[in-house]
C-alpha cells in the first residue's frame, strides 16, 4: 500500500489512533487451546478460476451447549472438517468434536444454533455447499441433535431439513407466531454463477434446478418441516445469497427478513404480510443497497427504536486501490441494466438508517454510509452492531480480506488475453502471481451522532489476515463482550475484551426463558431505558456472515448506575415490565411471567396532529415533469452528474389578487411551463388561455420569481433560462419577463431586458438602489457543454419596468464570468438599510457583497467566515436568535456523498481539452499529503483520455499516479482548476458588525444535499425554524446518488440552535429527488410545496397551532 493512499485513509475514513489501552487482546491458540483454520487447499483444478467461491469463507456460532453458563464456540470448515469447542472457562476451550461425533467432510459454510426439538440444549443446523460440480447429496445441509452429554446425533433428512442447494446460511424464526421456529435457508449457486446471463432477468437466471433458490420450512411442530417456500411467496428464482438477518422493520410485531445477494439478482426485503406469506418491499423502502452484498446486521444504532441495516461489499479504504478494481460502469451499461428491471445498487457498504413508518406503512430509510464513515472497509464479509466499549451505543465490527484479488483490472485484462488466445497454463500463471487482500478487521466506535471513529488500531484489532464469520459472545463472563473470527489458512482469532474494570462504563445482560417450544424467545425485543435513553435489542442471534452469536442480549449502559425500565415484548404479544434494576448483572426474564395486552412494541406513524399534512391529492397541484432521457454523456464523458436533470423551477405568488396563492412551474426544452391557479377550495386548475410561455416551450426554464415589475401592485413572471445541451450563446438563452395584465393574464414583454445570452438560474427580486422598484439579481449557472466553465451574472436595476445592466457599473466581478451560481438573496446585513446581496453557487465560497450606496462590493474576505469552497445550492435569510440582525442558512452538498473534503484532503476538479478532441475533460481529484490525485482511475478516464491510458496501461500505474504525473505541469496550467474547502450545510450568525459564525446543521440534516430551505415558525412558538429537502440522483454510473433526503423539519430554539424531528413525527417526507421548496398560502393556512426532478409535486399544509 502506498504511502498517500494510507494517508488517504487516515483522512477520509477518519481512523483513530489515540494512544491508551487497548480494548481487545489477540489471544493465541496456546492460551485459549482453539486451533481450528479454515485451510484451503487450492491447485490447478481447485481454484478461484475454477470455483468462483473457493475463499468464501466459514462462519462460527457461539452459544452454551451444555447450561453451564458459558458459551461454547463452533466453528464450520470448507476443506476440513468443522469443529466444536467447550468454554472452560477463563478463555479456555477444549476441543470434544470427535466425542461430540459432529466432525464434517462437507463443504460446511453457515453454523447456526437452535433448540429444533425443545429439550432445553441447543442443537446445530450446519448449512453446507460446494463447487458447482458437486453432488446434490454432498451437499446435504447437517442437523446434530444434541443430546445432552457432549454428544451428537445427526438427524437432518428425518426432520425433513437436509437442503440440497448450495446453502451460505440458514436462520431460524417463528415466521407465522404458531410458536415454534421455522427454517429459512439462504442458498447461492456457482453452477449459475453466469452474472452475464444473470443480467437479463431482474431476479436472476430461473435455474434448472433450485440449487440457487432461498427456501422457506415451515416447522410442523411434530418434529418434521414442510417446504412453504412457493405459498409463502420466497421468489422462485437463482439468487446469490451471502447474508441473511431477521428483524421487525416496521414493528408491526412479525419476523421480517432481509436478503443479501452478491451482484446481479438485487436484494430482497421480506416483509411479512402476517398471514403466511411476505412481500418484497426492497423496491419500495430501500433507495439503493450494496451491490456486491455480503454480511448484514439490523440493530437499531441510533436508539431511536427503529431497526437500521449495515450491509457489506467490497470497496477498498484507500483510493489508489479504489481506482484498481472499481470505476468501470458506463451510462449505457447504467440505462441498460435499468431497461431490464434492475434497481441502481453500488460497490460500497451500506448503512441503512430507519426514519420510521410511513403513513401508508412503508418504513422510510437513508443510506449514509459515507456520512457514518464506514462505506469503504476493503473486501468486507461479516457487518455486526454490538457495543463493545459499553458506552450505551452499538458499535460496528467488519471482517476482511481475501486469499486472491480476481477483480483486479489488471488481472482481469491479462485473463482475458490468456482465454481469448487459449494458453490455459499463462491464465494460471496469472493467478498464482495474483497479489492478495491481506488486511486488517475493522472495528468502529460509534459517536453517538450518526458518524463513527475507526478504532482498528486503537482498539488493538488490526491485524492482517483473511477473515469471515464473526460471533461476539461474553466468554469469560465478565460483562464485556468478546470477538470470535473464522480466518482462512489461519487459526481462528479469539479477542479477549480487556477494557479495565476501574474505568469501565456498566452494562445489564438479559437472559430469556420462553415458554415451550420457542424456549429461547427468538423473535422478543428486549428495551432498556436509562436516564431517558431507550436500548432496544430485537432477539434473533443470526446475524453477520454465516454466523451465531450467544443468545443473552448484551447492553452497554455507560456511567448509569441503575436502570431506569427493563422490559420485553415477547413474540405471542405478552410483556412485561421492570423498574429500577440494578447494573454490572444477569437479568433472568421468563415469558411465564409477562401479560398480555399491556402494553405493545408496535410503530407509532404521523397522525392527525403532526405538524405537517400532506394534502389531498385533489387539493395537491396536478403536475408532474416528464422524464428526461439525457444525453449530457455524449458531450462530456466525464460528468460529474447530469446536467440537463434540473428543476422543475417553481414560483408561487398570488397573481389574481384573491388572497391565495398560485403556482408557475418552469418547464423543459420541447414542454412549456405551466401556470396553476388555486381556487378557494384549495385544488388547483391550469390556466392555458393565451398564456405566452405556450409559445416559448422551446426555452429551458431553470429559475423563476414573481414580483411587480412596473408597479401595478399585481406580480409579474420572471424566467432564467439555461440549458446544458445548448450552444454558448443560443437565443434560446435569453432570459425572459412576464406581465401580468390582471387576473393572472400574462403577456411577454420582449423589450424589458437587455440582451442575456447566458446561461442563468437563480433569480432574486430586490431593491438594491433604493428607488422603491425592485432591481433583480441573477445568477450566471454555466457555460454550456462545458462544465465546469462559469457564467457571468447580471445585475438589473428596475427603470419602470424596463431593466438596464448595470453589472459593469455596480459590481463589476460578476460581469465576468465567476462563479456557478445556484442560489442568491437580498438582506439588510448590517442595519444601513441598503440591501446587501448574498450568493452561492457550485465549486464557489458563499460570497457577501456589501451595498455602500453606489456599488456592491465583494466583503467575503472581511465577514470572519473560513475557506468555505463548497457545492451550495440554497440560502435562506432570518433573524434566528432574535438579535434583530439577518442570520443566514446554506444548503451545501452535505456530508454524505462519495465526494468527500475537508482542510487536509480537498476535493478538486481540473478541466481543460487534454486531448485535443474539442470537448472539456473534467478530472475530479483528491488532495492527499498536498498532492492532487484523480478521484477515479484508467478505468473511467481511460475511454476519454485515452492518449493518456495509453501512455499509462497499467490500472495499478494509473492508481498511484498524481494528475501532474498523468497530465503533465503545462497542461495543469492551462487548465480550469478549482478546490473546495467544506460541504457541510451551514447556520451563520450575524454578530451584527459584518461578520458571521459558522456552525454546522446537525448531522441528519448532512446526509444529503438542502436544495430548498425556507425559514418559518412552523410550531407557533415564536422561534423561526428550517424546513429543508433536497437530493441529487442523477450523478455519473459510478458514484452513489445523494438520495438519502427524506426532508426534514430543523426546530429552532430563538437562539440560533436547531433539533432535528423526525418525518415520522413531524409528517414532513419529501424523498424523491427534491431540486427546491416554497412556502404558500392555501385556504388551510400555509403549505410547503416541494419540487421534484422527473416525478410529480408534494404538498404538505402546516397545522395551524
Amino acid at each position: 500500500m502506498k504511502a498517500p493512499a494510507i494517508a488517504a485513509l487516515l483522512l477520509l475514513a477518519g481512523c483513530g489512533h489515540a494512544k491508551g489501552p487497548r480494548l481487545f487482546k489477540l489471544l493465541t491458540p496456546g492460551e485459549t487451546g482453539v486451533t481450528f483454520a479454515n485451510t484451503i487447499t487450492t491447485d490447478d483444478s481447485v481454484n478461484v478460476q475454477t470455483d468462483v467461491y473457493v475463499y468464501n469463507g466459514a462462519g462460527v456460532a457461539a452459544g452454551d451447549i451444555d447450561n453451564d453458563g458459558l458459551p461454547d464456540l463452533f466453528f464450520t470448515g470448507n476443506m476440513v472438517s468443522s469443529r466444536l469447542y467447550v468454554n472452560q472457562g477463563n478463555m479456555r476451550f477444549r476441543d470434544i468434536t470427535a466425542s461430540a461425533g459432529v466432525q464434517t467432510s462437507r463443504w460446511a459454510t453457515g453454523a447456526t444454533l437452535v433448540d429444533i426439538n425443545d429439550d432445553g440444549y441447543l442443537d446445530i443446523y450446519v448449512s453446507v455447499s460446494g463447487p458447482g460440480w458437486s453432488k446434490g447429496r454432498d451437499r446435504a445441509n447437517l442437523l446434530f441433535l444434541n443430546n445432552g452429554d457432549h454428544t451428537f446425533t445427526e438427524a437432518a433428512a428425518r426432520y425433513g431439513i437436509a437442503d440440497t442447494g448450495f446453502t451460505t446460511h440458514a436462520v431460524f424464526l417463528d415466521y407465522d407466531r404458531d410458536g415454534d421456529l421455522d427454517l429459512f435457508v439462504l442458498n447461492n449457486s456457482p453452477q449459475d454463477f453466469a452474472r452475464g446471463a444473470a443480467d437479463t432477468h431482474p431476479m436472476g437466471v430461473p435455474s434448472n434446478s433450485p440449487g440457487g433458490w432461498n427456501q422457506l420450512y415451515r416447522n410442523n411442530g411434530d418434529g418434521t418441516f414442510t417446504d412453504v417456500s412457493r405459498e409463502a411467496g420466497i421468489l422462485r428464482q437463482i439468487g446469490y445469497g451471502l447474508g441473511v438477518a431477521v428483524a421487525d422493520l416496521n414493528r408491526d410485531g412479525w419476523p421480517d427478513l432481509y436478503v443479501s445477494n452478491d451482484v446481479s439478482p438485487n436484494d430482497v426485503l421480506y416483509i411479512n404480510n402476517g398471514d403466511g406469506t411476505f412481500t418484497d418491499r426492497a423496491g419500495a423502502w430501500l433507495k439503493h443497497t450494496s451491490v456486491a452484498g455480503m454480511g448484514v446486521d439490523i440493530a437499531d444504532f441510533n436508539n431511536d427504536g427503529w431497526p437500521d441495516i449495515v450491509q457489506m461489499d467490497m470497496m477498498p479504504a484507500a483510493l489508489d486501490q479504489q481506482k484498481r478494481m472499481s470505476g468501470y460502469l458506463t451510462y449505457g451499461s447504467r440505462m441498460e441494466l435499468q431497461h431490464r428491471g434492475f434497481r441502481d445498487d453500488y460497490g460500497v457498504n451500506s448503512l441503512q438508517l430507519s426514519n420510521g413508518v410511513t403513513k401508508n406503512g412503508d418504513v422510510s430509510f437513508s443510506e449514509i454510509a459515507h456520512l457514518a464513515g464506514v462505506a469503504a472497509t476493503d473486501w468486507s464479509w461479516s457487518g455486526l452492531f454490538a457495543d463493545f466499549d459499553n458506552d450505551g451505543s452499538k458499535d460496528i465490527l467488519i471482517t476482511n480480506g481475501y486469499p486472491k484479488a480476481p477483480n483486479d483490472l489488471d488481472y482481469q485484462a491479462a485473463m482475458m488475453g490468456a482465454r481469448r488466445a487459449g494458453d490455459h497454463q499463462r491464465a494460471l500463471r496469472f493467478l498464482k502471481e495474483l497479489r492478495s487482500y491481506q488486511v486488517s478487521n475493522h472495528v468502529f466506535r460509534n459517536n453517538g451522532d450518526l458518524t463513527f471513529t475507526d478504532k482498528t488500531e486503537a482498539w488493538g484489532m488490526d491485524q492482517p489476515g483473511f477473515s469471515y464469520g464473526a460471533a461476539y459472545a461474553d466468554l469469560n463472563n465478565d460483562g464485556r463482550l468478546d470477538i470470535v473470527v473464522n480466518n482462512i489458512d489461519a487459526p481462528a482469532s479469539i479477542y479477549e475484551n480487556i477494557q479495565p474494570k476501574e474505568a469501565a462504563p456498566h452494562y445489564l445482560r438479559v437472559k430469556l426463558e420462553g415458554e415451550s417450544p420457542n424456549r429461547a424467545g427468538i423473535g422478543s425485543t428486549v428495551v432498556v431505558t436509562t436516564g431517558g435513553q431507550q436500548q432496544s435489542i430485537y432477539h434473533s442471534p443470526y446475524r453477520g456472515y454465516m454466523s451465531t452469536m450467544e443468545t443473552r442480549a448484551h447492553f452497554g449502559l455507560g456511567q448509569a448506575r441503575r436502570v431506569d425500565t427493563l422490559e420485553v415484548f415477547w413474540p405471542d404479544g405478552r410483556s412485561q415490565l421492570l423498574t429500577n434494576v440494578g447494573v454490572d448483572t444477569l437479568v433472568i426474564l421468563k415469558q411465564a411471567d409477562a401479560t398480555k395486552g399491556a402494553r405493545t412494541i408496535t410503530a407509532p406513524r404521523p397522525g392527525p396532529h403532526a405538524p405537517f399534512q400532506p394534502t389531498e391529492a385533489r387539493r395537491t397541484v396536478p403536475y408532474r415533469q416528464p422524464e428526461v432521457e439525457s444525453l449530457d454523456y455524449d458531450v462530456q464523458p466525464l460528468l460529474p452528474y447530469e446536467l440537463s436533470r434540473q428543476g422543475p423551477p417553481v414560483a408561487v405568488g398570488d397573481v389574481n389578487g384573491d388572497g391565495l396563492d398560485d403556482v408557475f412551474i418552469g418547464g423543459a426544452a420541447g414542454v412549456p411551463g405551466k401556470l396553476f391557479m388555486q381556487r378557494k377550495d384549495g385544488s388547483f386548475v391550469e390556466s392555458v388561455q393565451g398564456q405566452p410561455w405556450l409559445a416559448d416551450k422551446d426555452y429551458e426554464d431553470w429559475g423563476a420569481v414573481f414580483f411587480d415589475a412596473n408597479g401595478d401592485a399585481v406580480p409579474d413572471l420572471y424566467v432564467a433560462s439555461c440549458g446544458y445541451q445548448h450552444a454558448p450563446a443560443s437565443r434560446w438563452l435569453q432570459d425572459r419577463l412576464y406581465i401580468n395584465q390582471g387576473g393572472g393574464r400574462f403577456v411577454r414583454d420582449t423589450q424589458a431586458l437587455p440582451a442575456m445570452p447566458t446561461c442563468t438560474a437563480s433569480v432574486a427580486a430586490g431593491d438594491f438602489t433604493g428607488d422603491g422598484r425592485p432591481d433583480l439579481f441573477v445568477g450566471g449557472r454555466l457555460t454550456p457543454r462545458n462544465y465546469p466553465y462559469p457564467a457571468r451574472s447580471y445585475l438589473l436595476r428596475n427603470e419602470g419596468g424596463r431593466f438596464t445592466d448595470v453589472t459593469e457599473a455596480v459590481a463589476p466581478e460578476l460581469s465576468q464570468p465567476s462563479g456557478m451560481i445556484t442560489a442568491a438573496a437580498w438582506s439588510d446585513l448590517d442595519g444601513d438599510g441598503r440591501l446587501d446581496l448574498a450568493t452561492a453557487g457550485e465549486w464557489m465560497p458563499l460570497q457577501f457583497y456589501h451595498n455602500d450606496g453606489k456599488q456592491l462590493r465583494n466583503v467575503t474576505a472581511a465577514v470572519g467566515l473560513p475557506p468555505m469552497r463548497g457545492w451550495w445550492y440554497s440560502l435562506a435569510f432570518g433573524d434566528f436568535n432574535h438579535d434583530g440582525h439577518p442570520d443566514l442558512v446554506a444548503g451545501n452538498l452535505g456530508l454524505n456523498f462519495m465526494y468527500r473534503t475537508s482542510p487536509q484532503s480537498r476535493f478538486g476538479v481540473y478541466a481543460a481539452d487534454f486531448t485535443g478532441s474539442r470537448t472539456t475533460d473534467i478530472v475530479l481529484t483528491q488532495e492527499i499529503g498536498g498532492t492532487e490525485y484523480p478521484l477515479f482511475g484508467r478505468a473511467r478516464l481511460g475511454p476519454s483520455l485515452y492518449s493518456v491510458a495509453l501512455r499509462v496501461p497499467s490500472y495499478a500505474a494509473f492508481a498511484t499516479a498524481s494528475v501532474e504525473q498523468l497530465l503533465g505541469a503545462s497542461e495543469l496550467r492551462r487548465a480550469l482548476h478549482y478546490q473546495t474547502d467544506t460541504f457541510a450545510s451551514v447556520y451563520l450568525q450575524n454578530s451584527g458588525d459584518g461578520r458571521f459564525t459558522s456552525v454546522n446543521l446537525p448531522n441528519l440534516a448532512q446526509i444529503a444535499p438542502i436544495r430548498g430551505i425556507i425559514a418559518h415558525d412552523v410550531d407557533g412558538d415564536g422561534n423561526l425554524d428550517l424546513i429543508v429537502a433536497g437530493n441529487l440522483y442523477a450523478t455519473e454510473p459510478n458514484t452513489p446518488p445523494a438520495d438519502a433526503g427524506n426532508g426534514l423539519w430543523l426546530k429552532g430554539d430563538g437562539r440560533g440552535h436547531f433539533t432535528p424531528v423526525s418525518p415520522v413525527e413531524s409528517g414532513f417526507l419529501a424523498p424523491r429527488d427534491v431540486t427546491g421548496l416554497a412556502l404558500m398560502q392555501t385556504p388551510a393556512g400555509k403549505a410547503v410545496l416541494v419540487a421534484n426532478n422527473g416525478d410529480s409535486l408534494q404538498a404538505f399544509t402546516i397545522r395551524n397551532r
